[in-house]
């Protein structure tokens, strides 16, 4: 008869190898399918209740460059600023579903934003703190006759006027309030009348959306007040049915699969990279990601998809993930070199740029973009040309407080910490026939910089640990205990009897 520790030993094999099967065939597949099912959208189901409304607000932070030598750069000195902030919002979106596709794959939304400002995360911050900053309004006018052939004869009539549309100028920088310059507005064109009221009308009529008409009449600025509300733009983005690797990737924008922003190839027809729509808003990402590979992002803030690469593993309170950052190829790689000179749109004139059009390393130029002579960098002008922030004192880059970076979890795509850091400048500069600017030097004028992200807070970080985490750590235990604890049953069983074997002695011969 077979011994009975071969029989435990045999055993013992066969629970290892069932651990084994499970562990690394079984247990894996019906997670993979299980995160498949957790993050389609479908009608009523929980991602599609988190979908419409996040779970959590973001985070929006603003840091504002103070200008504290304003009457001295009027007369050609070199601008110095000082950051002050961050003033921090929480930022809570709703998407307003419109319908889905008729094969369930595309689901179209329109998606209202609403800042609340968190005085305890800002202070000793307030809104009612005074700053003098870049006049921003007055600015992108002036900038944008000078740059529009058909407005020429408006150079002449607003320097005559410009007492009465931005309300009596000493300089090109504006006292007001952080709510002021945020939200709400810096009022100007108050009570025109005249030449003055007809500039008024035609900045109105630009369509600028930083522009608001106020109920008296007058016109405002801000840098946020048109994004406080309902939106307008309508995406179309996957719902992951079909090909979980695709939700929440954006199909259109306004009906349209591309931009219409910046230049296009020559063919007719032929989209350029620029206007491609790639990846997802940013609220979340596609599941099963891999080391070593990227992503992409849409911003509409700034009409462009960024790419994100993989940097390195990380934990955020005891959940694993990996951290993705943008790459050279955000603004410092731009250019005919680059393959991607669409992004050069030379909209500005005696500004600081390349003779090919091109601004220098690091800056994006964004009048297409937001109808206005905007210049995207990263914070602090990190990683920018010289040529830019050799002209600006008080800059301190730090790469570790002003790069782009997200965390995912890599199973599901869920974000749990990281920010998208972009600064606002515009170019300060002497324009002709405007006699508050005929003494300014040529500067890349740093107006603010933002933060806006998310970290994942306790409430969602228990409920993320209790529906992932335990699980693939109650999966994990069990796939080592039985692989571990079905070899050791099986070799122990095994020497048990080979052990047993040579203690049988034989019979002597007779």
């Amino acid at each position: 008869m077979i011994h009975w520790s071969l029989i435990v030993s045999a055993l013992g094999a066969c629970v290892a190898v069932l651990g084994g099967y499970c562990g690394w065939i079984l247990f894996p597949n019906m997670v993979h399918k299980k995160v498949e099912q957790s993050v389609i959208i479908q009608d009523g189901s929980e991602q599609f209740k988190r979908f419409v409304n996040l779970p959590q607000p973001l985070n929006f932070k603003v840091y504002i460059f103070n200008v504290t030598n304003s009457d001295r750069i009027q007369q050609g000195a070199i601008p110095i600023v000082e950051e002050i902030g961050p003033y921090v919002y929480k930022q809570f979106r709703q998407k307003k579903v419109k319908h889905f596709s008729r094969d369930g794959s595309k689901i179209s939304y329109v998606q209202n934003v609403h800042f609340d400002f968190d005085a305890d995360a800002s202070a000793p911050y307030t809104q009612d703190d005074r700053i003098v900053a870049l006049n921003m309004h007055m600015n992108s006018v002036l900038q944008i006759s000078e740059n529009d052939p058909g407005l020429a004869l408006l150079l002449v009539h607003l320097n005559a006027n410009l007492k009465a549309v931005f309300n009596d100028p000493r300089s090109m920088f504006v006292s007001t309030s952080v709510r002021e310059y945020l939200f709400d507005g810096v009022r100007f064109c108050i009570n025109p009348q005249g030449i003055a009221k007809a500039i008024c009308n035609q900045i109105k009529e630009s369509g600028s959306k930083t522009i608001r008409e106020q109920s008296d009449g007058s016109l405002a600025f801000s840098f946020f007040g048109h994004k406080n509300g309902s939106g307008h733009e309508v995406y179309e983005v996957h719902t992951g049915k079909g090909d979980p690797m695709r939700v929440l990737e954006i199909q259109k924008l306004d009906d349209s699969h591309n931009l219409q922003v910046w230049l296009n190839a020559s063919s007719e027809g032929e989209t350029s990279v620029c206007n491609q729509i790639n990846g997802t808003d940013a609220s979340a990402y596609p599941p099963f990601r891999q080391r070593g590979d990227s992503m992409y992002i849409f911003s509409a803030d700034i009409c462009r998809s960024v790419q994100l690469f993989y940097q390195t593993d990380i934990q955020y309170q005891g959940i694993p993930g990996y951290r993705y950052s943008i790459g050279e190829n955000f603004i410092n790689d731009i250019g005919p070199e680059h393959d991607n000179e669409c992004f050069c749109v030379d909209k500005l004139a005696n500004v600081i740029k390349r003779k090919n059009g091109c601004l220098y390393a690091g800056a994006l130029d964004l009048t297409t973009c937001l109808d206005a002579p905007v210049i995207l960098t990263l914070p602090h002008m990190l990683g920018a040309s010289n040529e830019y922030r050799k002209m600006i004192r008080g800059l301190k880059p730090d790469a570790k407080k002003h790069q782009t970076f997200v965390d995912v979890q890599s199973l599901t795509g869920t974000p749990l910490q990281g920010g998208k850091r972009v600064q606002f400048n515009m170019f300060l500069k002497s324009i002709n026939r405007i006699g508050i600017t005929e003494n300014l030097p040529t500067v890349l004028m740093p107006a603010i910089w933002v933060e806006e992200g998310i970290q994942l807070n306790g409430e969602m970080v228990a409920f993320f640990k209790k529906k992932l985490i335990n699980t693939l750590k109650t999966l994990n235990i069990v796939h080592w205990a039985t692989l571990c604890g079905g070899i050791g049953v099986a070799v122990m069983c095994l020497i048990y009897y080979i052990y047993q074997r040579g203690r049988v002695v034989e019979p002597p011969v007779k």
